[in-house]
């Protein structure tokens, strides 16, 4: 049995209480970002959960843990397009795996850009900066004079 007033407490703490988006959420929000600005790009979704039969035929089919979230197919600065792997924007909520940083270690070492960004505003402004559209760098505040590290 509830009274009104801790009907009223329970609302009051669930509707001012600060959410951090859903990794699936910052996804969507990223993905609808470069729809609009028409970049030629694709969302790898490799973080779904199976049955071991499932996996073992996603495996023999080329499904690598670790592989980042998203490219972008635009080839700038000497590299051949930008990968994304996409985390929550609280990064105590999120966790990069081991073979996660791998791939970003290889793909940065074949000639392709490579970066783990918290957040869908984070990823928004990584592919400006890529694109040299904006100067900024994962992790560091907005400077004129940073130079892109692409």
């Amino acid at each position: 049995f509830l009274f009104k007033w801790d009907i009223d407490r329970i609302v009051e703490k669930k509707s001012t209480a600060a959410v951090t988006p859903l990794e699936a959420d910052e996804q969507e929000e990223f993905a609808a970002w470069l729809n609009a600005k028409g970049f030629v790009w694709a969302h790898i979704p490799n973080e779904r959960k199976a049955t071991a039969r499932v996996m073992g035929e996603l495996a023999r089919q080329g499904v690598k843990a670790g592989f980042p979230d998203n490219f972008i197919a635009e080839p700038c600065g000497g590299s051949h397009g930008l990968f994304i792997e996409l985390k929550r924007a609280k990064k105590t909520l999120s966790r990069v795996s081991p073979e996660q940083r791998q791939w970003i270690k290889a793909l940065n070492e074949k000639g392709y850009a490579a970066c783990v960004c918290y957040g869908a505003e984070a990823a928004k402004r990584t592919v400006l900066e890529y694109l040299g559209e904006e100067k900024w760098q994962p992790g560091k505040s907005l400077k004129k004079s940073h130079r892109p590290r692409w």
